[in-house]
């Protein structure tokens, strides 16, 4: 137990006054002599009133009284477990407070982000006087507040927020990384302006996981990023194994859900297949491991089985029920078969896990539009036919396509250059419309009477994959293509190799980027370890183009990379598709890349299977007229096209399902509407800690900055004291009534 304010117990002298106000105020006895005490004998019982203490009960509460109210102006404490790292000068500080999903894991009563008010109250009493503070929050419509010498207004708004999000429709935290926040931390400490302190701080609160804490630097250009770990009981760099237990509980969640057609069944049945996965605190992680695999296998450990209940549900009824056995932490699969009934559009579709006591239910569901009679139109414009199939320029492409998951809702359809380049001429802009995505494997250059109408297409919102090879030359796309490339192309060239060494010369594949949005949700090295690459071609760098590299070899040059062009996606392949150049599609993780890469780029048109968004990804809808979208709580909210004729729809906050409501007056034949399905990232679900760069102190001025100084963190024990007192006065009150 500490005391803030020790001094404040001098008032505990204060408890001697009544006492010695009685005994200075009593009288002394005086002799009065009067007639009358002649006849009294020396030896008669004298009877005098007692001078002893009344209301002995009464006095010794309010000396407690007293006493409490003494000992609640001094502000005991009692340490917490862990220190608080400040800077020991007065400074300008924001609080940087992780608001995504993974703090609403329940640990006791209360969720991590519950509890990390309490570590905020806690930091912004450790704060030197003088010091000013702002706040900021990984939410994007969390409170932002500037700097300010009121620390109270500060608390005050992170506890509305917090009481805010307890409700469930009222936020629906997503998947942003605590890191995501800085440039408004920064932001809110420019502000601050010529009248600010020298040093600047930012003090980050959050879970240490590889999202939230794991994904901050040390330091933001000259300004040092400390730290705060909610509910740390194991200290920041901490070995595994050591310090003290970690108190989060373990939860299930279901780690991944999609469907295909069941044709083989029936016309109309749909197979759902996914997977749940048992998630623990475990063992700490680094942080680049956890961010490179987010489940490992080599992290499992023995576990009894656990059994939970899983039920999927159509249309707001619940069609089918199983029970689902997580062996350790290996994810456990399922898999559900359900025919539609009747006709109609895409229909809802959630699976549900049934666990009442989960403490983070947000990854307990997962939405669906599941549909029958949904294709993707894929094109593949062969630009080197073989007749011996390994040396095909499509084979692998077209294999895996048909060994992964979305097999079914893939139609492939195979044309020679001669032939695209006939029914473009043939039928103009619209040649390409019913085609989802165009994939030009080692194809010359369109004509200059052709390439027009696919740069018409793709703003429309076909999706173009460009992978290359001996026929591909760089100036003819350039100048044919180059405004839909995400990077214009430079000379093909032979990879390099170590001076003085004799074996072929390849290039590797570095680990694959799985923040893109065609690679998440997947894990690992999606199977490709090992990949080599003999000829690849260079591209030039272009930071206006916005091209994001999904892929890239170990010298740093792009392997895949993507952009959007208009409505459309572009994907480039630096490397041929086949064998010639590359073992690429000879890999286990080439089924999987495909899949996700041909889901990415026809993700720009309308359809159920490919409309999959992760809460607060927008939707981007390509029409030429006002549409107005049904949220999965009911709001019916219009929205207007762009001057590209494209519709952005923010408001994905809540996860479910999202519908654009055709016209009343439209027919029944054109009323299938787009839809689209919003879940919770599921790499928010993981729990387990990683190692966090260690807070500055005195002896770290390179991180630091400026002298810091390490504050033991200190919980509020007066409270307490001042109910009992309240209590107290509450049973004076009581006792002198009855005394009256």
């Amino acid at each position: 137990m500490t005391l803030l304010q020790p001094l404040m117990l001098l008032g505990l002298l204060g408890l001697g006054l009544p006492l010695l106000a009685h005994l200075l105020g009593r009288e002394r006895p005086r002799t009065i002599a009067f007639a009358a005490l002649r006849f009294a004998s020396a030896g008669d019982e004298v009877v005098t009133r007692r001078r002893t203490l009344r209301e002995l009960p009464l006095l010794l509460l309010r000396l407690a009284l007293l006493a409490l109210l003494v000992l609640a102006l001094a502000r005991p404490s009692g340490e917490l477990s862990r220190e608080l790292t400040v800077l020991a000068a007065p400074h300008d500080a924001v609080l940087l407070v992780d608001g995504s999903r993974s703090m609403e894991l329940r640990v006791g009563d209360e969720t991590v982000l519950e509890h990390a008010r309490e570590a905020a109250a806690t930091l912004l009493r450790s704060l030197p006087p003088g010091s000013r503070v702002g706040l900021v929050t990984s939410d994007p419509r969390g409170p932002v507040v500037e700097l300010t010498a009121d620390p109270a207004s500060v608390e005050r708004a992170l506890a509305d927020w917090i009481t805010r999000s307890s409700h469930p429709r009222a936020r629906a935290p997503g998947g942003w990384t605590l890191d995501s926040s800085l440039p408004a931390a920064l932001a809110i400490l420019d502000r601050g302006g010529q009248a600010g302190h020298e040093e600047r701080a930012i003090y980050a609160l959050g879970d240490r996981t590889a999202r939230g804490l794991g994904s901050l630097p040390r330091a933001a250009g000259e300004v040092p990023i400390i730290p705060v770990p909610v509910l740390s009981t194991v200290g920041l760099e901490a070995p595994p194994g050591e310090g003290g237990p970690d108190p989060r509980p373990e939860h299930v969640g279901i780690e991944r859900a999609s469907w295909t057609p069941a044709r083989d069944i029936d016309p109309r049945a749909v197979r759902i297949t996914g997977a749940l996965r048992r998630y623990r605190p475990g063992a700490i992680q680094p942080v680049e491991e956890a961010m490179l695999d987010a489940a490992p296998d080599a992290a499992t450990v023995e576990l009894d089985a656990r059994a939970v209940e899983l039920a999927l549900v159509v249309d707001g009824a619940r069609v089918a029920r199983t029970e689902v056995t997580i062996d350790g932490d290996r994810p456990a699969p399922f898999e559900f078969t359900h025919t539609l009934s009747g006709e109609g559009g895409p229909r809802r579709a959630t699976l549900e896990l049934l666990q009442g006591d989960d403490p983070m239910p947000g990854d307990d569901a997962v939405h669906l539009w599941l549909s029958a009679s949904e294709r993707v139109q894929v094109t593949v414009v062969n630009g080197d036919p073989s007749e011996l199939r390994t040396h095909d320029e499509v084979f692998f492409l077209a294999t895996a396509l048909g060994a992964s998951d979305a097999g079914g809702t893939i139609e492939l359809h195979s044309l020679a250059p001669e032939q695209l380049e006939d029914r473009v001429r043939e039928r103009g802009p619209g040649a390409l419309a019913d085609t989802d995505v165009l994939v030009l494997s080692n194809v010359r250059a369109p004509p200059e009477d052709v390439a027009p109408a696919i740069q018409a297409a793709v703003s429309r919102g076909l999706g173009l994959w460009i992978s290359v090879g001996e026929r591909v030359r760089a100036r003819d796309y350039n100048d044919r293509l180059g405004p839909l490339l995400p990077l214009l192309m430079r000379e093909a060239v032979v990879a390099g190799t170590a001076p003085g060494r004799a074996e072929a010369r390849t290039e590797g594949l570095a680990p694959a980027d799985l923040t893109h949005p065609a690679l998440r949700g997947l894990t690992g090295d999606l199977g490709l370890t090992g990949a080599r690459t003999r000829r690849t071609v260079l591209l030039e760098t272009d930071p206006a183009r916005a091209a994001l590299d999904a892929l890239a070899y170990t010298n740093g040059a792009p392997a895949l990379i993507t952009g959007e062009r208009g409505r459309g996606r572009v994907a480039l392949l630096t490397t041929s598709i086949d064998r010639d150049w590359t073992d690429l599609p000879l890999r286990p993780g080439f089924v999987p890349l495909v899949e996700r890469v041909i889901g990415y780029l026809a993700s720009a048109r309308r359809g159920a299977a490919s409309a999959r968004l992760l809460v607060g990804e927008p939707w981007a809808l390509a029409t030429d007229a006002p549409v107005a979208i049904r949220t999965p709580d009911g709001r019916l909210l219009p929205e207007a096209p762009d001057e590209a004729g494209v519709v952005v729809f923010e408001d994905t906050r809540t996860p479910g399902h999202y519908r654009v409501e055709p016209p009343p007056d439209a027919p029944a034949s054109a009323r299938q509407a787009p839809v689209c399905s919003v879940n919770v990232d599921p790499a928010e679900s993981l729990t387990a800690p990683v190692f966090v760069a260690r807070p500055p102190s005195t002896d770290d001025a390179d991180a630091a900055g400026e002298d810091a100084q390490r504050a033991r963190a200190h919980l509020p024990r007066w409270r307490p004291l001042v109910w009992l007192a309240a209590l107290l006065l509450l049973a004076e009150t009581l006792l002198r009534r009855r005394r009256r």
